[in-house]
């Protein structure tokens, strides 16, 4: 009747530990892009000229070229696979990068683009039109 009571505690501190380990490794998971050092290095060595640091391409090749603004809705709504073709093949006025990036420097870089969305909380508000 009593048997396996004892083990309670154990099992509850063992469901514990497993919660925790999963809910430090999705901080870890979602920081990781932000901290990836290839994504930084990628973009300042290949994109900063157009985009800027910030990713609004306000700078004086990017105004030239009409460049994203990469913090835009616009731009953070497409999926990973639709920035991909883009940096890969090129758009607009971007030229193509497939031969310059590996696979890897292209997933990084877009991880990296991915931190520039303007905080939920930070974003202007709009009126509404009454």
């Amino acid at each position: 009747m009593f048997r396996g009571t004892m083990n309670l505690p154990l099992k509850r501190l063992s469901l514990l530990v497993v919660v925790l380990a999963c809910s430090l490794l999705a901080v870890v998971s979602s920081s990781a892009a932000a901290e990836d050092p290839a994504g930084a290095t990628v973009y300042k060595a290949k994109c900063l000229t157009c985009h800027a640091k910030d990713g609004s391409g306000n700078t004086p090749v990017g105004k030239s070229l009409q460049s994203a603004d990469l913090r835009s809705p616009e731009v953070q709504k497409k999926s990973d696979a639709e920035l991909t073709e883009s940096v890969s093949e090129g758009k607009g006025n971007m030229p193509a990068f497939k031969t310059l990036l590996s696979e890897d420097e292209i997933h990084s870089v877009l991880g990296y683009v991915r931190t520039l969305a303007p905080k939920s909380d930070s974003a202007p508000k709009k009126k509404s039109g009454n």
